[in-house]
């Protein structure tokens, strides 16, 4: 499969929800769930709203998923499939040490988007706490429900990392991803923990953060980088290796390279 997509704004978000609504319903077949890490950030609030609503069948069958009589479709386009969101089990990958109404909440972002149209439990909604004043505790508390789910879930799991079905991830100017920055060396080499708290005073906002590890995120199963067309040059020079020492390029999945939706500047605008 290609790794590297690129189209204008509305044919990168169409193929970007194809993906994962592909990857759901195979995890689904194989697995009996499909557990999705969300980004961050404004760049995927439109993906968000588009997972929501649903994509056209056939763009799915485009990634190999041949989809049975038994898929959710949308109620308000009958040719529209969403993702199976009784199966579907949604994590965060960083957030904000925001309350979840401020305008900066990861979650506050996704509950303007995606939960806005998506049909699911609040049992399979998994957000980062924020509420104690404490972030390196929320960090710990947030590693444990994902330790108990995926003991609940994957009893027969003796690895030392979870394995998430999909991780979506942004790209930021500077080539951080999640709320991993270049210049936290110490939370880059950290090779134990899940989550970790650290502080950001040279991003925006400048806050501290709650955010999953580098290696929680290379043992997903699979692992996606949706890039606005401004990132285009650094997210290809990441692509082809060119840049190792940024955090995103530490992105180096076990089962495989990460899978880029990016936004290509010439084609902004125009259809597909």
């Amino acid at each position: 499969m290609n790794r590297w997509t690129t189209g204008n704004d509305e044919a990168l978000i169409e193929m970007a929800a194809a993906f994962i609504t592909a990857k759901a319903y195979r995890a689904v077949a194989e697995r009996g769930r499909f557990t999705l890490v969300l980004s961050g950030g404004s760049t995927p609030r439109r993906l968000y709203e588009k997972l929501g609503r649903g994509v056209h069948e056939g763009l799915i069958e485009r990634f190999g998923e041949r989809l049975h009589q038994g898929v959710r479709r949308s109620g308000h386009t009958p040719e529209a499939v969403t993702l199976p969101w009784a199966e579907t089990f949604i994590f965060q990958g960083d957030e904000r040490y925001v309350p979840a109404g401020h305008p900066d909440s990861n979650y506050g972002m996704v509950r303007q988007t995606l939960l806005k149209y998506a049909c699911i439990r609040p049992n399979n909604l998994f957000r980062m706490p924020v509420e104690s004043g404490d972030p390196e505790a929320d960090a710990l508390r947030y590693e444990k429900l994902l330790r108990t789910f995926f003991r609940k879930t994957s009893p027969e799991t003796s690895r030392a990392f979870p394995t998430f079905d999909l991780v979506i991830l942004g790209l930021g100017d500077d080539g951080h991803t999640a709320s991993l920055f270049p210049e936290q060396i110490r939370a880059l080499k950290e090779q134990e923990r899940w989550v970790i708290a650290v502080d950001a005073p040279l991003a925006s906002p400048a806050c501290s953060r709650l955010t999953l590890t580098l290696p929680v995120i290379n043992h997903a199963e699979s692992v996606m980088f949706l890039v606005p067309a401004e990132r285009y040059g650094l997210a290809r020079s990441i692509h082809e290796g060119r840049r190792p020492e940024l955090p995103a390029g530490m992105v180096r999945p076990l089962n495989g390279n990460p899978h880029w939706f990016v936004a290509e500047p010439s084609m902004q605008g125009t259809q597909p």
